[in-house]
């Protein structure tokens, strides 16, 4: 039976549909699932980044025979080999197809109980190291939804009411002194 599961998982795998997203193409993703707060985005792509190098498609079995999917590189504790299980109650080999919603709703609940120390790569390579956070708000698709980091959002309404201020000042100087010819 291990046998079959085997050779079911490796044809799931080979069959599969399965992305290796750019950095600025991962961020955009996991903003689009609504599952990953914008605060951590962040550190979400660079767990991503260094446990499977943005590929759906990773997968991983160590020596001592432990497997790992997907991008979260998600151990089999958390799901199940050909049906729904684990404490995710999900499939392993829907972890390393090219939909990322549920790999990252399963994720999010491994954080949710654990946090970001459950993953080891993250600790040694992602934690205090904002390298990451600054070049994706570098990324065309985020531009408009810059870090407050970089653009306080006090900084942008400052500058809204300055110009509507000189407008108005404007407009009503111009009046008074009937000079409508100066707008």
């Amino acid at each position: 039976m291990k046998l079959f599961s085997y050779i079911l998982l490796l044809v799931f795998i080979l069959g599969s549909e399965a992305k290796k997203f750019t950095r600025c193409r991962l961020a955009t993703e996991l903003i689009k699932t609504k599952l990953i707060e914008k605060t951590f985005l962040g550190n979400w792509v660079c767990l991503i980044e260094k446990v499977s190098n943005r590929d759906t498609k990773a997968f991983v079995v160590t020596p001592s025979g432990k497997k790992f999917y997907g991008l979260y590189q998600i151990p089999s504790r958390w799901c199940r080999e050909g049906k729904k299980g684990g404490d995710c109650n999900i499939a392993c080999e829907s972890l390393l197809d090219d939909d990322i919603r549920d790999d990252t709703a399963c994720a999010v609940h491994i954080f949710h109980e654990e946090g970001f120390k459950y993953w080891t790569q993250w600790t040694n390579r992602c934690k205090n190291d904002n390298h990451i956070t600054t070049e994706i708000y570098k990324c065309p698709d985020l531009i408009s939804r810059k870090s407050p980091d970089i653009i306080p959002q006090s900084e942008n309404l400052r500058v809204k009411r300055k110009l509507s201020r000189v407008g108005m000042d404007r407009s009503r100087a111009s009046s008074y002194y009937g000079l409508q010819w100066l707008q």
